[in-house]
């Protein structure tokens, strides 16, 4: 949020340049952004209306917002249950929200950053199991991945001539596998061997 901030005053402060500064678009969604975080504030819950891909239905749940995240240029909220289980929904294909006189209070020992530290972005699934995951940078790649780490546990083990391995540890969702495929012949998978056989066939059924 501060760097968010800092970004925003740098640009209001040369107005003249503003034809010059190119941002990426992200989707505001200020409507629905400001009911959640104002149901975040009051901890109230919420009866959300949400139409996945691919469905003609809603799904109608009742649920808490815990917490907001960005990711590739889109809004996400975190929502737990009663039950004890959580959901992510993007904010795209909220349909409805509304708010209930339910109000809830947060688990104390809850965390947002915990909770999405062994994943690549927004998709969680503990089924997956915490997978050691070796990757094998060429060219460019090699000093874009040291400089913009793809997770938090990322490090380098090995330095070749031409390539770089680095190490990550986290639950390799279909979000991580489709980020590595974007990244075509310049990232290899050296470990583990079941996430080199997937991205092969991935690679194969793209072909």
């Amino acid at each position: 949020m501060i760097s968010t901030l800092m970004v925003s005053n740098i640009v209001g402060e040369v107005r003249g340049l503003h034809d010059r500064i190119l941002l990426e678009s992200i989707p505001i969604e200020e409507e629905l952004l400001s009911r959640v975080v104002d149901a975040m504030q009051r901890s109230v819950r919420i009866m959300v209306r949400y139409q996945r891909y691919g469905q003609q239905n809603d799904s109608e749940w009742l649920v808490e917002p815990y917490c907001i995240k960005l990711f590739r240029r889109r809004w996400y909220l975190l929502c737990h249950f009663d039950n004890g289980g959580f959901i992510v929904l993007s904010f795209d294909r909220i349909t409805s929200l509304t708010f209930t006189d339910e109000s809830f209070i947060i688990d104390p020992s809850f965390s947002a950053e915990d909770y999405f530290v062994e994943y690549f972005g927004v998709m969680t699934d503990d089924r997956i199991p915490l997978t050691r995951i070796v990757l094998r940078a060429f060219g460019n790649e090699r000093y874009a991945l040291r400089d913009l780490p793809l997770h938090p546990s990322q490090k380098l083990v090995e330095e070749g001539e031409g390539y770089v391995d680095f190490e990550l540890n986290l639950r390799p969702t279909t979000d991580f596998l489709a980020h590595l495929l974007s990244r075509g012949r310049w990232v290899k998978v050296i470990s583990p061997i079941d996430i080199v056989q997937k991205i092969n066939d991935l690679h194969r059924e793209a072909i």
